[in-house]
């Protein structure tokens, strides 16, 4: 066999199994050497399913023949085994290998040519891969909670409001109305109670209002103690006020925060759109204009 030829085969980073029509081991090239521990002299003219038992199946021998009559080539990944060829050292983890078997023609003698790749850092490239979308794709959404929703009370915040009237008001066809709601005697709890029971006291409210919305509506936090809700296909006049008395509603049932009974009322707002404005702004500035109508009149 040309010198040159078996140089260049023994400088390669995987390992080159050349088989004769019976099978038997013609060259063994120095990665495997390397990585079984086993010399070429010590396989040469053995049967490679006695080198690499694992080879000793009908699927392989049918490869094996299909590669020598019809010189069809077949690859074998990983996972079909883990590995194809042992390491010399046991207690290393079992790695994982590929090959591929093909067909050699030199001159009037046919060969198989089987070409071992150990892939162990290539699954290992994927899963670290794996794990870096994971953690790009928790952090995208850690940071988009951040940006869109209220520490507080895990509420939807001022910005996630005005982006979603704004993509509303951009569909045209779609009416919708929004409350602007303020908690009426809350900076009387925070000086009577603290501002540790005043947070207790809106994350109470919020969680009341969360289980109120319903689909297709938003209820979210503005700041303080000013909250909207956001309430699609509905605008007429009667429908407001009934909109209206059920958040009055929810809060007719005192809050208990640390053994107290705390009471508390609303002023509510409303805009609708397009006859309130055709901005996300001027509707809040309107619903907001109205609240404060409504907190006047107490």
């Amino acid at each position: 066999m040309n010198d040159l030829y078996i140089a260049i085969v023994n400088q390669l980073d995987n390992g080159i199994i050349l088989l004769d029509e019976k099978l038997n081991i013609q060259l063994w090239n120095k990665w495997l050497v390397k990585y079984t521990g086993k010399s070429e002299e010590e396989v040469k003219g053995l049967p490679i399913t006695t080198v690499v038992p694992r080879l000793d199946k009908k699927i392989y021998a049918y490869m094996f023949e299909k590669a020598l009559l019809d010189e069809q080539k077949s690859f074998c990944s990983a996972a079909m085994h883990q590995y194809f060829v042992e390491r010399k050292c046991a207690k290393m983890k079992p790695p994982r290998q590929n090959i591929l078997i093909q067909h050699i023609q030199v001159e009037h003698t046919s060969y198989l040519m089987i070409e071992v790749y150990d892939v162990s850092n290539h699954f290992k490239r994927i899963q670290n891969l794996n794990k870096h979308i994971k953690s790009s794709v928790d952090f995208s959404k850690s940071l988009e909670h951040f940006v869109y929703y209220d520490s507080l009370t895990n509420l939807p915040n001022r910005k996630f409001v005005l982006d979603r009237l704004e993509r509303l008001i951009e569909e045209e066809a779609k009416l919708f109305s929004l409350f602007f709601i303020d908690l009426n005697g809350f900076k009387a709890v925070n000086d009577q109670y603290g501002h540790l029971q005043g947070d207790l006291l809106l994350q109470m409210f919020a969680e009341r209002c969360k289980h109120f919305t319903q689909k297709q509506e938003v209820f979210a936090r503005l700041g303080g103690d000013e909250f909207v809700l956001l309430v699609e296909h509905m605008t007429t006049a009667n429908a407001v006020e009934q909109y209206k008395a059920k958040i009055h509603e929810l809060l007719r049932e005192p809050f208990i925060i640390e053994e107290h009974q705390i009471v508390i009322s609303a002023s509510i707002g409303c805009a609708c759109f397009p006859q309130d404005g055709t901005t996300a702004r001027q509707l809040l500035s309107v619903a907001d204009y109205q609240m404060y109508l409504q907190k006047a009149k107490k």
